[in-house]
């Protein structure tokens, strides 16, 4: 958000805020859970979920608290990846729509899912979807039982609806506006086709299985379709991924709905592909490539530059280009001010104080 950039830690339990242009650190809210899931930023607010089971509104100027939100029924806990968390923690991350912010707690069916539509600006609540814990429905085995909705990812809103990623299992759809539910095909998505990282066009919608292959569905029935694809970039008629050519390599391609293939350049993208005005970025393993785009049906698409480094995955706002990597590094990509040229910036974290580091030791002796 401006020349801000917010991460989430799920080791250290905090928002942090960092200017896009030096990597200094400008403030950090700290919350009672792991901060999981991607937050989203508007209107100078930024809004995020925690493992504490709460939806935090908080100012981007200084990381103060606006307001918060528990979508918990109670403030019980449970032990959860070895850390005590809400028995209901807040793993349906935020999307932004209309002034409004929706997010999901609990994922655990039996416990009760509860699905939250509140206004963006005072947390008050719009509607909430508490009834999908318990659902008679076909299991992915096909043996009928009471299941229900495992909000898991960051939601989606696409046209009227709401999409709630279920980790493992595939997507449910609910009315954006009203918070019924619209589908739930858990047995159609079979074992193992789901995904906690949903994309979605104006037809149809996109999961991210944990293969990094991509399953393709249509988004007014939820039905599944097929699709080889890489974890696609989506735009109103075309569609880019990543893929390997036999002739080629590691190219990046462009397709229609239909999977047709209208060009492929080579480029790696294999960690990440984004689309930012009209060019692609692409993350390899080794490698970081911006792919200028045709501008008329004559043109043909062409790699602009080409940067050593790989990333897994990319970011692109006000400007920058800012790449993640598996060993935990960010590095922020820019237009020099002399000669146009591309200059690297590591937004590395101050080191604690001498005081406070003497008195983590002292704490860590305690427990050893």
């Amino acid at each position: 958000l401006g020349d801000k950039i917010f991460i989430g830690f799920n080791d250290a339990d905090k928002l942090v805020a960092l200017d896009l242009n030096s990597g200094a650190e400008l403030w950090t809210f700290h919350t009672g859970g792991p901060v999981r899931l991607a937050p989203a930023a508007w209107n100078g607010k930024v809004y995020f979920t925690s493992d504490d089971g709460h939806l935090y509104c908080v100012n981007a100027a200084d990381g103060t608290l606006a307001w918060s939100f528990r979508g918990a029924p109670s403030a019980r806990k449970a032990l959860g990846n070895k850390r005590l968390i809400s028995a209901w923690p807040a793993r349906g991350g935020v999307v932004l729509r209309d002034g409004r912010v929706f997010f999901a707690a609990s994922i655990w069916p039996f416990m009760g899912t509860f699905i939250y539509s509140l206004d963006a600006e005072t947390g008050k609540v719009v509607w909430v979807n508490d009834g999908t814990g318990a659902d008679f429905i076909k299991q992915p085995h096909s043996a009928n039982s009471f299941a229900g909705v495992a909000p898991q990812g960051n939601l989606v809103a696409s046209g009227d609806t709401l999409i709630v990623p279920g980790g493992r299992s595939v997507p449910a759809a609910f009315d954006l506006h009203t918070g019924a539910l619209k589908y739930f095909h858990l047995n159609d998505g079979g074992k193992g086709n789901g995904g906690s990282f949903v994309a979605a066009g104006e037809k149809y919608f996109y999961v991210h299985t944990r293969e990094r292959e991509t399953k393709v569905y249509d988004l007014e029935t939820g039905k599944a379709g097929k699709s080889t694809m890489n974890e696609p970039v989506i735009t109103r008629d075309r569609t880019y991924a990543a893929a390997e050519s036999e002739k080629n390599g590691a190219v990046v391609r462009e397709l229609g709905t239909s999977e047709k293939v209208y060009w492929e350049v080579k480029a790696d993208g294999t960690g990440d592909l984004i689309k930012a005005g009209d060019r692609l970025y692409a993350a390899g393993q080794d490698s970081l490539s911006a792919i200028a785009l045709p501008k008329t049906e004559k043109d043909k698409p062409k790699v602009a530059w080409t940067l050593p480094g790989g990333a897994r995955r990319l970011l692109a706002a006000n400007g920058k280009l800012i790449a993640v990597t598996l060993d935990g590094s960010i590095r922020v990509y820019g237009t020099g001010e002399s000669r146009g040229t591309l200059r690297a910036e590591h937004a590395a974290l101050p080191e604690p104080p001498a005081a406070m580091r003497e008195v983590a030791r002292g704490l860590l002796a305690q427990v050893n």
